[in-house]
């Protein structure tokens, strides 16, 4: 008993600084991506926030794993925390956080691209969640979608990283942090925090558009052996608890006027603040409580972060911190160092006139992979030239008609033996008829529930490099069009409005159906396009009408 006392005493982290009173820097603290037991949480929205108010926080957002169907709990306050509701949805490319917004029509899911339209099509703010995460169905992997914003933190995945190291060190130093825990249980969590590996990437993308960054704590107050994500074991650990992970990493948002303490109005303040990027984040397991300034200046005016500064001439880029002794600060462009190890509170440096993403980092220094203790959103310095326009797809100049208006010779409804399709020709408001597909998936756990609506190709599709079509539905949803060989199926989510709409869907953006070999469809292959109803997007037992009408292969 001696010994492993001794063990843990000499593998305290360090307690947290507590820092002397600084001005109001105009910031209220919260964390973000919170899992309660509505999902694989450990406790309750009421319990949560009480933690909340222990850890001095203002605001929390609950993040359930979910498919955005579930109505959000309107803005509340308990114990003086502001909470706010949202949801973690799971994609083909990682997970995706959706906040400030309704509930949507259809289940979101599928491919994250489409996830990431459909957030955006309802008004919500999205979250590449995780994206350090050594777990493939963790991480954000699709980097070409025009998500809002990306965890450069995360606390579940700092402990994550440190057993897929493999090496013994990496789970040593973890089983220590669980030795250490009890006693110092969110400077233990802090300790495990790296700098993330996405900077690069974001680099590139911030450079071209704002991108969010910040920080979630991914809280679940519980570990379960072998489990699942989201966490389905029965037993599982009480650690970390809601309370030391929320003092632990903190986000801090500024928001434009100060809080009325009426939960509808701050809500709409805590959100638009998010949604401009006027927030730092940082480790409080380090130090806290935190006062951070950084502004960029030139001749047409100073901007904060998450802001827009127009090019014209030199920038001064002005910090100010209550950092603690022995803290350096470096102030970045995009990848590359405008200042490096500064040790000075406050200090002001001056950069080239160009295009440019300035954010800063402060971090402790002396350290082999020095820990980031305050990680700022950018500035952004763009040039007021017309951004770049991507030229549009040529138009197409033929086409083969799939559907004549009158024969459905060629069309079959295809349907797993629980569930219901038909199919009949109707008039529709334009002067050609319309295919009616009637559907009606079997009721109970998503098990394969599918109808589709089903075309023959036999010479194949590769005399064209689209399929158009319009289409409605009774209720706005999302279907899958599919073009499927003797051995595989390649796929395109769309969205179907509740009024008539056209789309353009070019063979070269499906993408295949589990295993396939080759990424492409072979088009000269394939034997039959599908227009899919499945429960990646509609709920069991769900029943509704889809029209199509003057499907064709264009070229």
């Amino acid at each position: 008993m001696a010994a492993v006392a001794i063990f843990i005493w000499a593998r305290l982290p360090p307690k947290y600084q507590a820092l002397p009173s600084a001005p109001d820097d105009g910031t209220v603290a919260g964390v973000l991506h919170i899992h309660t037991s509505r999902s694989d949480g450990r406790s309750t929205p009421e319990q949560v926030a009480h933690d909340a108010a222990r850890a001095g926080l203002k605001f929390i957002v609950f993040t359930d794993h979910g498919d955005a169907t579930r109505k959000p709990d309107p803005p509340v306050y308990r114990e003086g925390v502001l909470c706010l509701d949202g949801t973690e949805i799971s994609t083909s490319g990682g997970h995706y956080i959706a906040i400030d917004m309704p509930a949507s029509p259809y289940p979101l899911g599928g491919e994250a691209r489409d996830v990431v339209d459909d957030v955006k099509r309802m008004g919500g703010f999205g979250i590449a969640a995780h994206p350090d995460s050594p777990k493939a169905e963790l991480s954000w992997r699709e980097w070409t979608a025009p998500f809002d914003a990306i965890e450069v933190l995360n606390l579940d995945t700092s402990w994550r990283r440190r057993v897929a190291v493999g090496t013994w060190r990496g789970k040593a130093g973890l089983l220590s942090r669980l030795l250490t825990y009890p006693f110092r249980p969110a400077e233990s969590i802090a300790s495990l925090v790296a700098r993330s590996e996405v900077f690069y990437r974001l680099d590139a993308l911030s450079r071209r558009r704002h991108v969010v960054m910040l920080a979630g704590a991914d809280a679940h107050a519980q570990i379960a052996w072998r489990a699942s994500d989201p966490i389905a074991a029965r037993l599982s650990v009480p650690v970390p608890s809601y309370e030391s992970s929320f003092r632990a990493v903190s986000v801090r948002v500024r928001p434009e006027r100060p809080m009325t303490g009426s939960a509808a109005t701050d809500a709409a303040l805590v959100f638009r603040a998010i949604r401009g990027g006027h927030l730092y984040s940082v480790v409080d397991g380090l130090a806290t409580p935190p006062s951070f300034e950084f502004t960029a200046s030139n001749g047409l005016g100073t901007v904060r972060e998450g802001d827009q500064l127009a090019v014209s001439g030199p920038v001064t880029l002005h910090v100010r911190s209550n950092a603690p002794d022995g803290f350096t600060t470096t102030i970045w462009n995009g990848v590359t160092p405008v200042t490096s190890d500064r040790r000075e509170r406050e200090f002001s440096a001056t950069a080239m006139g160009d295009p440019a993403v300035y954010w800063v980092e402060i971090r402790r220094a002396g350290e082999l992979a020095p820990m980031p203790w305050l990680t700022s959103n950018p500035i952004y310095v763009r040039a007021t030239d017309t951004p770049a326009v991507v030229p549009p797809r040529p138009r197409a100049t033929a086409s083969n008609l799939l559907f004549d208006g009158r024969s459905t010779a060629a069309w079959s409804v295809e349907h797993d033996p629980t569930s219901l399709g038909a199919l009949d020709v109707t008039a529709s408001l334009t002067p050609e008829n319309s295919l009616r597909l009637r559907f009606g998936l079997a009721t109970g756990a998503p098990a394969g529930q599918v109808v589709a609506l089903s075309v023959q190709t036999p010479q194949g599709v590769a005399r064209g490099d689209r399929l158009t079509f319009s289409a409605r539905a009774e209720t706005p949803m999302r279907i899958s069009v599919q073009m499927r060989t003797q051995t595989a199926r390649w796929r395109r989510s769309i969205h179907v409005d509740a009024f008539s709409e056209m789309h353009e869907v070019f063979f070269d953006e499906f993408a295949p159906v589990g295993d396939s070999a080759t990424y492409r469809a072979p088009l000269d292959a394939v034997r039959s396009v599908l227009f899919v109803v499945d429960t990646t997007n509609t709920k069991p037992g769900a029943s509704g009408r889809l029209w199509i009408t003057a499907p064709r292969v264009e070229w």
